[in-house]
């Protein structure tokens, strides 16, 4: 099953613990955030976090200082986009952190003023004041102490941003999503220990091995690596059922080294890191050789547990192509965001952040435009979270969904909506609904109910979105807010990695995975349009003129629902296609 923090297996858990809507909503909360099949608005790398922003700030803070990069200006646009996300998570900060989160924003205005006032004349010294001064620490602790009053219960909509920031927490303190869920069924069997032990258990020392093919010995690895130890590996001399009979192919070592780690699967990552830029040293040396690191890893625990595992990959029956022809001018984007992927992949994060980049600037993106991308990011999320409530809200019973489904129609074995805007339909507020609609909108109220926790929280919330347009106006300010914050701290990973040289930063694999999340939407929205207008046989319109012509798309639309008071005519089906269809439904 695809969304594991839905299974049955978890689901069954949480009833024999006596689990209530909310303690569900936390723990699938973050259990989704960790999934790396979520998308851009789901997956911790995507959601808004004042911690998130307050640690980007002081790294950019540090390297102005110490390195020139990022350039005063660029400096200032992060200054300005960690603001806004700070703005955004303030209220989850009354529970703790009101203070410490006051102190950081006035830090990032007295540096803001400075910048001002001087320009590229600022002095590196208030840059490294301003870093020494920011202490994200001191919100990464705050945020740990949310999870006494989230369990004993806080109400909607800030319980929401509070189990968002709860979750990067989690991924920045290194917690491995798959191995989180099996933690927290074993702890909800027997919880004789905190939660927050459960999520943020002390780093532990751990023994990774992993197999280098390419060569048969490392030279001087004592010396790179005093504490590593490595085996060459013969195929023919490996005994039939040895775990690394697959690995080894032609000339391989088996190279051990300890990590300090909060659980396994993180570990194995952390070991792969570290053996991989090692061998930059040797890949380097010996120029004519290709030296990779095999899929799969053993690590040994600190009680002496062995463990075994591979990289995870995803894998599909069909696959299609973004695009049934080529089109030219996205042709070098979609190299790049693939070579992205697999570089990120193969534990490079920065280099892997900074081609992400590189793949949005194939389209004819530069800093000056990125608030453009922005807005249409934004766009296009709305329609996206939309879609993704469909499917986790019709995840299991099929009795309850029938009358949904005659309503809003869904085709193929995978239910993909006939109609977004039909869905649409169900969620808003009707005075006088025909019957049809009110079975569909009551069969979606017993389906949130059956599913319980995040489920009926997300319900909830979209149908509180929906019944006032101001607030879904201020929905989107937030999702463009946070992916231009994205979008700047991509330029200055970009610029760190290939100018400054930089290859490890804080909560790089965050920034990363991120930067591919963003260039997918971006390619899934500008490849939609492409063929629309392929099929009328009209000319191709460049991607950086949809940026634009979304871009005020959504500064119309945000106006719109701030003047209308009500969201009945909004249509989210082609909200991000070439047709200015985005406030021409006719409701029923």
């Amino acid at each position: 099953m695809r969304y594991q923090y839905l299974d049955a297996r978890l689901r069954q858990a949480f009833d024999d613990a006596g689990l209530d809507r909310g303690q569900r909503a936390l723990l699938q909360g973050v259990l989704r955030a960790l999934d790396p099949d979520a998308h851009i608005g789901e997956h911790v790398a995507g959601l808004n976090s004042a911690f998130l922003a307050v640690t980007r700030a002081q790294t950019a803070l540090d390297s102005h200082a110490t390195e020139d990069q990022p350039r005063w200006n660029l400096l200032r646009r992060i200054i300005t986009t960690s603001l806004a996300c700070m703005d955004a998570a303030a209220p989850a900060y009354d529970h703790g952190g009101a203070k410490e989160l006051a102190e950081a924003r006035q830090t990032l205005l007295d540096v803001d003023a400075a910048i001002a006032a001087d320009g590229q004349k600022l002095d590196p010294q208030v840059t490294a004041t301003a870093a020494k001064k920011l202490d994200p620490r001191a919100l990464e602790a705050a945020v740990k102490e949310w999870i006494t009053p989230l369990w004993n219960g806080v109400e909607l909509p800030l319980r929401a941003r509070m189990i968002a920031e709860v979750a990067v927490v989690v991924a920045v303190h290194g917690r491995d999503g798959r191995q989180l869920r099996a933690d927290l069924l074993r702890w909800l069997k027997k919880p004789d220990s905190g939660l927050g032990d459960v999520f943020w258990p002390p780093p532990r020392r751990h023994v990774v091995a992993l197999v280098v093919r390419g060569a048969r010995v490392l030279r001087h690895l004592d010396v790179l690596l005093p504490q590593a130890r490595q085996e060459p590996l013969h195929r023919n001399r490996l005994p039939k059922d040895d775990f690394l009979k697959d690995a080894v192919d032609g000339s391989s070592v088996l190279v051990r080294l300890p990590v300090s780690a909060a659980d396994v699967h993180t570990a194995a990552l952390l070991g792969r890191r570290i053996l991989g830029e090692v061998l930059d040293q040797y890949a380097a040396g010996e120029r004519l050789t290709v030296l990779d690191i095999a899929p799969l890893w053993q690590v040994s625990g600190p009680t002496g547990r062995v463990s075994r595992g591979t990289e995870h990959q995803r894998t599909v029956g069909n696959a299609y192509p973004l695009t049934a022809y080529w089109p030219a001018e996205l042709r070098s984007a979609m190299r790049v965001a693939n070579l992205a992927r697999q570089v990120s992949a193969n534990t490079a994060p920065m280099a892997g952040a900074g081609l992400a980049w590189s793949a949005l600037e194939a389209t004819g993106l530069d800093p000056s435009k990125i608030a453009w991308l922005a807005k249409a990011c934004a766009l296009q999320m709305l329609r996206q979270h939309l879609i993704s409530l469909h499917v986790v809200t019709t995840n299991h019973d099929k009795q309850l969904r029938r009358p949904l489904d005659a309503h809003v129609p869904t085709t193929g074995v995978k239910h993909h909506l006939k109609s977004v805007d039909a869905w649409l339909e169900v969620l808003i507020r009707h005075n006088r609904p025909n019957e049809q609609l009110k079975a569909a909108q009551e069969a979606v109220t017993a389906l949130a109910a059956n599913e319980g926790g995040l489920v009926q929280d997300l319900v909830e919330l979209w149908r509180m979105r929906l019944a006032d347009s101001t607030a879904l106006a201020g929905w989107l300010a937030e999702q463009e807010d946070t992916v231009a914050a994205v979008l700047e701290w991509l330029y200055v990973t970009r610029n760190l990695a290939f100018h400054a040289g930089r290859f490890a930063t804080p909560a790089d694999e965050l920034t990363a995975h991120a930067g591919q999340a963003v260039a997918d939407l971006t390619l899934e929205f500008l490849g939609n349009w492409r063929t629309v207008e392929r099929l009328r046989g009209e000319p191709e319109t460049s991607a950086v003129e949809i940026y634009r012509r979304l871009a005020q798309r959504k500064d119309q639309l945000e106006a719109r629902l701030k003047r209308a008071g009500s969201v009945r005519r909004l249509s989210v089906e082609d909200i991000s296609g070439p047709d200015e269809k985005w406030w021409s439904r006719k409701p029923s």
